[in-house]
């Protein structure tokens, strides 16, 4: 055994086996690391890949809301972003832009104007749908009016009334356009009251501008409800009548009393004489 020991083809053949198993070890590594640096290439290039979102935002004016009424702008419009996967994705969820259109330079009228964004990061590429819409600004005038109150008269029972309603305001602001505010004839307050009524109704009354036509005008009501209480009670006319026809009734009852009496005492008086002459005979 120590003969074969001491034979140097032993350890050439150690030294293969040992630098076959070194190799091998090492290109073993290096594919493990190749798969690591790839793997991480692919995040990166993932991450840096352009991505497209449209996203719905609020339109918001540039203008003195306190001067001028803007009318024919939609509320919402569409946007559509372009760039950098995770950038598109941060902006979509916290939408940290504005979409919104310029008019403080331009005049009373009719204008088209083109939407614009303010906010968004020069990385990304954008696009509205619609690019330009049709704006109307018109002078803002504000006018105060009286409530008129208007009751279905229908619904309150029969033998009852209602009285004079108490509202809670007795004005209103309406705020608009001048040639709506013009238009405006009455701001009125229809209250509907339950079928049958008997007794006070209270409610809250959405109001209405309306004009000569009793068409609704497109202007801002504040307040915008009112509250309305409706008195209901007997009606004074429907008692006075009832107490005239028992009035009545208790007269013909009375009439008929005397009528009776009456025809009881000429029945008896009649008796009486036919008794008299009777016994006169007689005798």
């Amino acid at each position: 055994m120590k003969k074969f020991w001491t034979e140097r083809w032993v350890y050439r053949f150690l030294a293969l086996v040992l630098a076959v198993l070194l190799f091998f070890y090492v290109k073993s590594d290096r594919m493990n690391s190749g798969n690591v640096s790839t793997s991480g290439g692919s995040s990166d290039t993932a991450l840096m890949a352009n991505k497209s979102k449209t996203l719905t935002v609020p339109l918001e004016l540039d203008v003195n809301s306190s001067k001028y009424l803007v009318s024919g702008y939609p509320s919402k419009v569409k946007i559509k972003i372009t760039g950098p996967s995770a950038l598109v994705t941060t902006t979509t969820n916290t939408q940290n832009f504005k979409a919104y259109v310029s008019l403080r330079k331009l005049g009373l009228g009719e204008h088209k104007v083109r939407i614009k964004e303010e906010g968004l990061n020069k990385e990304l590429s954008y696009s509205f749908e619609p690019e330009t819409i049709k704006v109307t600004i018109a002078n803002r005038r504000t006018k105060t009016f009286a409530i008129q109150p208007e009751i279905n008269q229908d619904a309150i029972a029969k033998g009852y009334e209602s009285k004079a309603a108490i509202l809670r305001s007795q004005t209103v602001s309406a705020t608009g356009s001048a040639s709506e505010i013009n238009r405006i004839t009455q701001v009125v307050a229809k209250v509907n009251l339950p079928n049958n009524t008997k007794q006070d109704v209270t409610s809250q009354v959405l109001l209405q501008a309306l004009d000569n036509s009793g068409d609704t005008v497109n202007v801002i009501l504040s307040p915008q409800t009112v509250s309305v209480t409706v008195p209901v009670e007997k009606s004074t006319s429907s008692s006075s009548s009832g107490s005239d026809e028992e009035s009545s009734s208790t007269e013909a009852d009375n009439k008929r009393t005397k009528s009776s009496s009456s025809s009881s005492q000429e029945t008896s008086s009649a008796s009486s004489t036919s008794s008299s002459s009777t016994s006169s005979k007689s005798n």
